[in-house]
């Protein structure tokens, strides 16, 4: 839009509102156009079918702000007819560079939130969730947590709702309420090690009739019952000590986990501040049912200074300038920037092709491509064990070069597709510069894949969908015609395979950058406006801080970062294992003040196949970064197996961490039912066997920006018994965080009802939810899709949803559509311009089965709150 309004709030990350507010109506310069006037006085009437009966007598329009906003008698009588409303440009609040070690963090809400709920319901409507569960908007979101958690709660009820605004409930209720808030308790692990259980228990509901959920409890472990015997580790230590006191520490956690008595009594492995290049593999449960539970924590108990790391350090001794090599070996590089250009041999320090393989879930071996591998620079200057900087990540070769200028505007410095015009799912055309075209930044880097100066094929394409930027793909380019500007993708992913003992790959690689870029876009996937870049080309190399990894000939190509020395001090570290814990078939661990970085595939992993599980899990006070994923739990089980005597992946605890610049998802929880149908033998697809997670305390920031698959979701969670609570998510590339469905129970009829319905069960309270939706649109802060299916009692309750744009170029473009657009709609016209992003505060897409009460939403590109389709048998309930 050219014109905006007059006046402009300026952001203040400190304070989280504008520091200037208008002392009345806004005015506004646009005159243009005659404004829409609104009706000065509310509906005489509301259907009392569907809403309260009485409306509060003053109802609050306002969103709490630190200086008071105008709230005239009569609705203004101006609104633009096209000019959104302005929008903060800078950064968020700063996030600490190394995550935090104390619970300090949690962002400021006003404390004088008012909540208005209506003061009589409706006698017809589902009752209100028992009022013992309501209590005054919280001043610290997420809440502050003591030391030793979890954190205990009053056991007294709290104070119900205000008593000049009571609740009447109607006779009957809804056939399931969410329980109440969790409790605390102590209780004692099956596996004898001392413990504490968050427990979901249902609140008093009186004489009611009202069924609720049963209660269950999320164990965790206790840092004042840590065991008391103790194993040492240095960097500097010796596996051939005893590791009985720090001057006899072993050099390896392995080597400390076969130290650990077999007397049940539990040990503590305590870790030196350093790095220790290994992957932690706890004993099976028979053999931890011998020593009790296993401990790993940080000696300084500070989690930015004994680090498990995944990656392998390179010394600056170890390049060579690209420029004396052979003439062969610097061909495929750009003229202009070969001077710039060091080399390492891989080969030559150790390195062999499988370590340039990734081990999927499914235990096919992938080559990496760019996103999958991880290159950070470091120095001998920095202190033994310190977590790595995010901000010295080095980029895969790419052109358009890494640019991030505005937040909320990640693709902002992409370049835009001309086509094909019908869209495609297989080819992509750009014969053309953005330089000075409409929205283009005036810093946008010149170039197209016309005048690029290179045939891209074996390079990577990464571009958004043309039509609103749902969907972000990244596919393997297959050939380049640099006459018309096009490139076409390799769709060819059945032959994809790669020898895990060799290195040799035949295929297209990685298997999930093949395939077509169809999906739900009705076969315009690629299209004009779509945002893109192109990178993993050795042509090109050509800006500092990029690099490029020949896969083939084992060498490593980099432009140092600006104002260093190619000597000794200089260090990258390059991924190189695939996870530093693997959690897989083990049970009774704790960790506590480590950091975990460098990981290619995921930072905690755990795949289980039936019979084997892992259970009572403790992750505290972690910095998990720089990875392709945070943690990843997977349970499978199939239908020939026997449903009796199945055990759970379950009471797994992540407690006050940090986990953050993650390519993927910060926390995958998924089950899988293999070849389940209707006709089964019994029942087994009728059960769920990954269930009792707690995940509070947290922080989840700079996730999905280059994801495993087709969107970058912040976590993705099958929530079976599950509490997520008191955790700020922001900065995402899609979805904030995202809940996905089980399976109905075999024989069920659709639409479902909420006893049919496998997993359930789920609290989700005082989290936040901000700057989500920062690459892609339509998502939003917290998304709960379910196809078919639907959800069984997930109750949502003081949550917050703010600062959710959505923006996307294809977006904007909409907001000044010509009807000469391939996809100009005259009834939808009106509605796209309205928004400056396609993005939901909380966004239930094919998802009934919930209940939400108290939450905010503000500062949203497009709804607060967003429902696509309900299904009549699982009740929904909104009061916000």
């Amino acid at each position: 839009p050219s014109k905006l309004p007059t006046w402009k709030a300026t952001f203040n990350p400190t304070s989280k509102f504008p520091t200037k507010c208008p002392t009345a109506k806004p005015t506004f310069s646009q005159t243009s156009k005659t404004p829409t006037y609104l009706p000065t006085s509310k509906p005489t009437s509301l259907p009392t079918s569907l809403t309260p009966s009485k409306m509060p007598s003053s109802v609050p329009t306002k969103i709490p702000t630190n200086c008071p906003t105008i709230n005239p008698s009569s609705i203004p009588s101006r609104i633009p007819s096209t000019s959104p409303t302005l929008l903060p440009t800078d950064l968020p609040t700063n996030i600490p560079s190394n995550g935090p070690t104390t619970s300090n963090n949690p962002t400021l809400l006003p404390t004088n939130i008012p909540t208005f709920p209506p003061s009589v319901l409706p006698s017809g409507a589902p009752s209100i969730i028992p009022t013992a569960i309501f209590s005054k908007s919280p001043t610290l979101i997420p809440t502050v947590a003591t030391t030793k958690f979890p954190t205990r709660i009053p056991s007294k009820t709290p104070s119900s709702t205000p008593s000049s605004n009571p609740t009447v409930r109607s006779s009957t209720g809804p056939t399931m309420t969410p329980s109440s808030r969790p409790t605390v308790a102590s209780s004692i692990n099956p596996t004898t090690s001392p413990s504490k259980s968050m427990t979901a228990s249902p609140s008093s509901v009186g004489s009611q009739n009202v069924k609720v959920p049963s209660a269950y409890k999320v164990q965790v472990s206790d840092p004042s019952l840590y065991p008391k015997q103790y194993i040492y580790v240095s960097p500097t230590g010796s596996d051939t000590n005893n590791g009985l006191s720090t001057a006899a520490a072993v050099k390896t956690i392995a080597k400390a986990m076969t130290l650990a008595p077999l007397n049940g009594k539990g040990s503590t492995i305590v870790l030196a501040d350093g790095v220790y290049r290994e992957t932690i593999r706890p004993p099976a449960p028979a053999t931890m049912m011998q020593t009790g539970q296993l401990v790993f924590q940080s000696a300084s108990k500070d989690n930015s200074k004994a680090t498990i790391r995944c990656s392998n350090s390179i010394t600056g001794t170890s390049f060579t300038p690209l420029t004396s090599l052979s003439a062969a070996i610097q061909a495929p590089f750009a003229a202009t920037a070969r001077s710039k250009i060091y080399v390492a041999d891989l080969g030559a320090l150790g390195w062999t092709l499988p370590d340039l393989l990734r081990f999927r879930d499914d235990g096919v071996y992938e080559k990496r491509a760019s996103g999958l591998n991880f290159l950070v620079q470091s120095s001998t200057a920095v202190a033994a064990g310190a977590s790595l900087d995010p901000a010295k990540r080095y980029h895969a070769a790419r052109a358009p070069n890494f640019r991030n200028v505005t937040n909320w505007k990640r693709a902002e410095h992409w370049w835009v597709a001309d086509g094909p015009t019908a869209g495609s799912t297989t080819s992509l055309v750009d014969a053309t510069d953005d330089t000075g075209t409409l929205l283009a930044p005036a810093d946008i880097e010149a170039g197209n894949l016309k005048t690029i100066g290179v045939d891209l094929s074996g390079g990577y394409l990464r571009a958004l969908d043309g039509m609103n930027s749902h969907w972000m793909w990244y596919r393997r380019i297959k050939s380049h015609d640099q006459t018309t500007g096009t490139v076409t993708i390799d769709t060819d992913s059945a032959s994809s395979s790669c020898d895990g003992s060799t290195g040799l790959c035949t295929g297209c690689q990685p298997k999930y950058a093949c395939g077509d870029a169809n999906i739900d876009t009705n076969g315009k996937g690629f299209s004009p406006m779509s945002k893109y870049y192109v990178d993993n080309h050795p042509y090109l190399l050509d800006a500092a801080g990029e690099y490029y990894v020949d896969k083939t000939n084992l060498k490593l190509f980099v432009i140092p970062l600006p104002g260093v020395n190619m000597d000794a001090s200089f260090v990258v570290e390059l991924s190189k294992r695939r996870a530093a814990i693997d959690l897989t078939n083990t049970l009774n661990v704790t960790f506590d003040s480590l950091s975990v970085e460098m990981c290619d595939d995921t930072a905690v992993y755990s795949n289980n196949w039936v019979n084997a599980n892992t259970r009572f899990i403790t992750m505290r006070s972690l910095n998990m970064q720089l990875s392709g994923r945070g943690l990843t739990f997977i349970k499978t089980i199939a239908q020939l197996d026997s449903a009796g005597g199945l055990e759970n992946t379950e009471h797994v605890g992540l407690i006050q961490s940090t986990v953050r610049h993650m390519d993927d998802v910060s926390i995958q929880v998924n089950q899988g039912w293999w070849s389940c149908s209707i006709d089964a033998l019994g029942d087994l697809c009728s059960h769920a066997q990954i269930r009792r997670f707690y995940v509070g305390h947290n922080q989840f920031y700079e996730l999905g920006f280059r994801p495993f698959g087709d969107d970058g979701t912040g976590g993705a969670v099958i929530g079976n018994e599950m509490v997520f609570e008191n955790n700020l998510v922001r900065n995402v590339a899609h979805n904030g965080f995202q809940f996905i469905p089980g399976p109905a129970k075999q024989g069920a009829i659709q639409p479902y009802a909420s006893s049919d319905l496998v997993v359930g069960a789920v609290l989700i309270k005082d989290n936040i939810f901000e700057w989500a939706c920062l690459l892609e649109s339509d998502c939003g802060g917290l998304k709960h899709w379910a196809g078919d299916l639907g959800f069984r009692d997930h109750l949502l309750i003081g949550n917050v949803y703010r600062n959710i744009i959505g923006w996307s170029y294809s977006v904007q473009m909409q907001n000044l559509i010509p009807t000469s657009w391939p996809y100009y709609n005259p009834v939808d016209r009106k509605y796209w311009r309205l928004m400056l992003g396609f993005a939901f505060g909380s966004y239930f897409d094919y998802a009934p089965g919930s209940y939400h009460f108290r939450n905010i939403a503000y500062n949203v590109g497009s709804n607060c709150y967003h429902w696509t389709a309900r299904i009549a048998q699982s009740e929904m309930y909104f009061h916000n």
